[in-house]
C-alpha cells in the first residue's frame, strides 16, 4: 500500500517572499533616507524661532504702515523694484534685502538697503537662478525695527 501524500502548502513560501520584499524594501529606504540631503532652513534655525517674538513685533509695526512695501518685477530687465513707505523713505532707514531661496540656501544673497529719497530701490536679479525666491527687507528708523517678506518668482525673459 501506497504511503498518503500530502500537498505542499504554498504557505512558507509566501511568508519567505513577503519578508524578503518587505527587507528589501527597509534596505531601499534606508539608502535613499541616507542620501537625502536634510539642510535645514537657516544654519540658526533654532536660535532664530526663539527669537520669533521679536519678528512678530517687526511685522505688526510694519502693518501700521500707512503703506505697504511694493515689490515689482521686470523680467524683460531683470530687477527687482522695492518701494518704501513714504514717512520711512524720509527717516533714512537702514538694513537689508535679503534674496530667499527656499529650495536652496546656497543661493541666497543679502545686500543692504539703500533706498533713494522717495524710498526706492532697484535690486538686479540677472545673475539669480529662475524660480521662486522671498524678498526679506528688514529695516530700522528711529529705534524700531521693521519687516517685509514677499514671494516673487523669477522667469526668463521674454523673447
Amino acid at each position: 500500500m501506497k504511503p498518503a501524500t500530502h500537498p505542499r502548502s504554498w504557505w512558507p513560501f509566501a511568508l519567505i517572499a513577503f519578508f524578503t520584499v518587505f527587507i528589501g524594501w527597509l534596505g531601499t529606504f534606508a539608502v535613499i533616507a541616507v542620501r537625502n540631503s536634510m539642510d535645514l532652513v537657516r544654519p540658526d534655525y533654532y536660535e532664530q524661532e526663539v527669537r520669533y517674538q521679536e519678528q512678530i513685533d517687526r511685522e505688526n509695526r510694519t502693518a501700521r504702515l500707512s503703506a505697504a512695501v511694493q515689490i515689482s518685477y521686470d523680467a524683460a530687465a531683470g530687477k527687482v523694484a522695492l518701494q518704501l513707505p513714504a514717512e520711512q523713505a524720509r527717516k533714512s532707514p537702514a538694513g537689508t534685502v535679503r534674496l530667499y531661496r527656499p529650495s536652496d540656501a546656497s543661493l541666497d544673497r543679502e545686500i543692504p538697503l539703500a533706498v533713494n529719497a522717495s524710498g526706492h530701490q532697484v535690486v538686479d536679479t540677472t545673475q539669480l537662478r529662475r524660480g521662486n525666491w522671498k524678498l526679506r527687507v528688514a529695516w530700522r528708523v528711529d529705534g524700531e525695527e521693521f519687516f517685509s517678506d514677499q514671494s516673487i518668482v523669477l522667469t526668463n525673459p521674454p523673447t
